[in-house]
């Protein structure tokens, strides 16, 4: 019996490692890539705030996938897609690297983020179906640990490979990282699907979607350079767009995300603080990048070094979450999450040394590791076994695409400042003042929306 159990737990520990490694590469590609813009942007001929879409094509392609991952995993097969955009990830990569123009790695990141958008729910959701009930949130957490060794290893993979060999070989190094997740999936996951999935697949939902968030993110980023009527007409017919996809998915059978999950107020909850809480972060992740090397003059090595001060307390957050949890319960530790992500962003905005920036991005990276991982555990918690792929992609696809969005308005907003030294100060000042209070927004929701673990809960979740 000791053995079975023994078996079992290290199958189970195999697993975790498998769908994190594949969460690993989307993790440090994103971040990697983000510390390495204004090199890049230096060898294709553009400004760094230009390359803007390097980030937001792929975020954009990435969030349309994430809609249908969930789905498609459920019908299909989840082991199945997951390998699928693994092989996805892998291929693009390359081409990514060898792109010769600013327009042609954007194209190939749009096309990475399609198997991106695979990997991140799949992963999740193989997990999830493998796992008790009652040890559900503690593997999520630990899922979401590896996961965010690519997060918080990102920005310094990003410096040492810009700095020592070329940007292009960020994306060169994916590939034998994919080969690796490759191999574990197939060898450790097991294939499942949602048998009460059926239904003809929600094409006009995702069609919706994706161009609600393109005329949304492209409205906005045109704020700066077109006249007001023409950026406003685009933005309005984003929101516009996004609302009618809200409507449609009501009233069909087979969504890509069921907004009826949001009648679950637990769901509701932990949606809300969790969309806000990656906007907070990815509006830093393109703060701080932006205040080490345009306003403190470090360069891309130095800069990703920095952000080991980030790095290694997301790495930390990540492993001692799930212990956390047991003590104190998500919805404390997710207010703790957000109290200290809104002090770390304040800390850019109020002060400009570089002693006061690692402080603050030591304390944002404990926040940004729990205020990404619990909300999703939470969420998926909160919905029947079977449907954990519809609210594994549910939930990704919210955060992401708001934490998306933000990414946008923060480069609009630093755009907005004169295109000099002073200007460009001034202007991560105030995206750092604006993510503050994103910041302070999802404290406030989390004591409105979230409610503490009853005593039956607690038992659960320690049993």
């Amino acid at each position: 019996m000791s053995s079975e159990s023994a078996d079992g737990k290290s199958g189970n520990f195999l697993l975790l490692l498998a769908a994190g490694l594949a969460q690993f590469i989307v993790c440090a590609d994103y971040f990697a890539i983000a510390i390495a813009l204004p090199p890049m942007a230096k060898d294709l001929g553009v400004r760094a705030i230009d390359l803007q879409w390097v980030i937001t094509g792929y975020i954009l392609a990435f969030a349309s996938t994430l809609c249908i991952a969930g789905v498609l995993g459920d019908r299909y097969g989840r082991k199945k897609l997951l390998l699928l955009g693994i092989i996805i990830f892998a291929a693009v990569s390359i081409w990514t690297g060898f792109g010769q123009s600013a327009t042609e790695v954007v194209i190939a990141r749009i096309a990475l983020g399609l198997g991106g958008g695979l990997l991140m729910p799949l992963a999740t959701a193989v997990v999830s179906h493998a796992s008790a009930r009652h040890r559900l949130a503690r593997d999520i957490a630990l899922l979401t640990g590896v996961a965010t060794l690519g997060q918080a290893l990102g920005p310094v993979l990003g410096g040492v490979l810009t700095e020592y060999l070329d940007w292009r070989w960020i994306f060169f190094s994916n590939v034998p990282i994919c080969a690796l997740a490759f191999v574990m999936v197939v060898c450790f996951a097991s294939e499942s699907k949602d048998p009460e999935a059926g239904g003809r697949l929600d094409v006009a939902g995702i069609i919706l979607l994706t161009l609600g968030l393109a005329a949304l993110s492209v409205g906005i980023d045109r704020i700066p350079h077109w006249e007001t009527w023409a950026w406003s007409s685009l933005t309005a017919a984003g929101v516009f767009l996004l609302v009618l996809f809200a409507v449609v998915e009501s009233l069909i059978a087979f969504p890509v995300i069921d907004v009826r999950l949001f009648a679950n107020r637990d769901f509701l909850g932990f949606a809300t603080v969790g969309l806000l809480a990656n906007s907070v972060w990815c509006s830093l992740v393109l703060i701080a990048t932006l205040q080490l090397q345009k306003v403190l003059g470090f360069t891309v090595l130095t800069a990703g070094l920095f952000f080991l001060f980030m790095s290694g307390s997301v790495a930390i957050a990540s492993f001692i979450a799930p212990l956390l949890e047991r003590r104190f319960e998500v919805v404390r530790l997710l207010r703790c999450a957000l109290l200290l992500q809104s002090v770390g962003v304040g800390m850019l905005f109020f002060v400009d040394d570089p002693i006061s920036l690692s402080i603050g991005l030591f304390l944002a990276g404990f926040g940004c590791s729990w205020g990404w991982a619990l909300p999703q555990a939470g969420a998926i918690r909160s919905l029947p076994r079977e449907k954990s792929g519809l609210a594994s992609g549910s939930i990704l696809t919210i955060m992401v695409m708001c934490g998306n969005t933000a990414f946008v308005v923060m480069a609009m907003v630093i755009d907005l400042h004169p295109d000099d030294a002073a200007g460009e100060a001034l202007g991560i000042k105030a995206a750092a003042g604006w993510a503050f209070l994103i910041g302070v927004l999802g404290l406030f929701c989390s004591v409105l929306l979230l409610r503490r673990a009853t005593r039956e809960d607690q038992v659960v979740l320690q049993s």
